[in-house]
């Protein structure tokens, strides 16, 4: 694969997880979140008019990747250009598991936006498309597991089901993220208003708790898939693999930090912004970032408002960052791949009679034998 035809690549994975994790953050955060109760009538509405017209630009984004992966996917597969694409992609559609992945993704993405156009002409308040929503994205996101590394080791294992639960703990946190940064705001401030009511301290709440649950899953989870491909420490700092691993660790490690801050220091302050100047976390925060004064007035709600909405939108930015690092993951060979292939090197060397059996060469190209194995081969 050429590093023009992988760093293209990378950039359609790239804007599929963006596209995915802002899809099923949104219905959960609609689904589970917000609820009428906690707004007024006009404030709910635009709010859920708002969350499905996301969730139909995220639905297209999706479609548009899917396809764009798989006309990339195949050009890598058959080594042929773009142009003679014609009788290589029924092939790989009829004949290889991607393909048959691949097309149960789309049909999950027609469901999906036919529950949307049934949606627009049904009552707002009905329950069943959110739900339908997110069942069928939640396999969406299977999909994408079953096409990934995780499905070395085949499609039934406990490899493609935890990433499966990663992928979908970091989606419900970051979408969750994007909603509640720049699309619930607008909702909370009709024209004519000047600042949001007090029900985004509820729902900042309820978000809080929620992504604290998410972290709890998908953390663990992402340290058993990033072992699981790296196999040791050395390799974390010897191939590009590891050190992409060691950038986009470091950028989780930076969005838990920013995230801390909005749980334990801007939450709080939203729902009493007297009542919590006593907790230790919350003043050594203050201290640290030179919060406002132990003697905050109410005065200052509406600045308070202010700053947590940029630090989650901040927080989102960062967690875009760590998912440009997983789509590179994606097109660069597992470390555990380079260690294996290293050992049959070593190996031949001290069998020369078997090194036929590691190496081939076709055309006056040396092809390793790593190249040519089964993406789905054991480990």
């Amino acid at each position: 694969m050429s590093v023009p035809h992988g760093v293209l690549h990378a950039g359609v994975r790239w804007l599929d997880f963006i596209g995915l994790t802002t899809l099923i953050g949104t219905l959960v955060f609609r689904w589970l979140i917000v609820r009428p109760p906690l707004l007024s009538r006009q404030e709910f509405d635009s709010f859920d008019r708002s969350c499905w017209s996301v969730v139909a630009g995220s639905i297209v984004l999706v479609a548009l990747t899917s396809v764009g992966d798989l006309v990339l996917r195949s050009m890598m597969m058959s080594g042929r250009a773009l142009a003679d694409l014609g009788v290589a992609l029924p092939v790989v559609l009829r004949q290889t598991h991607y393909g048959a992945v691949w097309t149960a993704r789309v049909s999950l993405i027609g469901l999906l936006t036919m529950v949307w156009l049934l949606r627009t002409r049904g009552a707002p308040g009905l329950s069943w498309p959110l739900a339908t929503s997110f069942v069928g994205v939640t396999l969406i996101a299977l999909t994408t597991s079953l096409s990934g590394h995780a499905a070395d080791w085949g499609d039934l294992t406990l490899p493609v089901l935890i990433d499966w639960l990663h992928l979908l703990a970091v989606s419900i946190w970051i979408g969750g993220l994007f909603t509640l940064g720049f699309v619930l705001h607008p909702s909370l401030t009709p024209p004519g208003k000047e600042e949001p009511t007090q029900s985004l301290a509820s729902i900042a709440g309820r978000f809080s708790t929620m992504a604290a649950c998410c972290v709890a899953v998908f953390l663990p989870a992402g340290l058993y898939n990033a072992w699981l491909q790296v196999t040791s420490l050395s390799p974390l700092v010897s191939t590009s693999y590891g050190r992409t691993l060691l950038l986009k660790l470091s950028l989780v490690g930076l969005v838990l930090m920013t995230a801390g801050v909005n749980r334990y220091y801007f939450v709080p302050l939203l729902g009493s912004p007297t009542g919590t100047h006593n907790r230790l976390i919350f003043r050594a925060i203050a201290r640290f970032a030179g919060g406002p004064p132990l003697e905050m007035k109410r005065g200052d709600d509406q600045e308070i408002r202010r700053q947590f909405l940029r630090f989650a939108r901040l927080e989102w930015m960062i967690v875009v960052g760590a998912l440009a690092c997983t789509a590179l993951l994606t097109q660069l060979p597992p470390a555990r791949h380079i260690r294996r292939h290293e050992h049959r090197e070593r190996h031949a060397v001290h069998q020369p009679g078997q090194s036929a059996a590691i190496e081939m060469r076709a055309g006056g190209k040396v092809i390793s034998k790593m190249a040519l194995d089964s993406p789905h081969d054991p480990p």
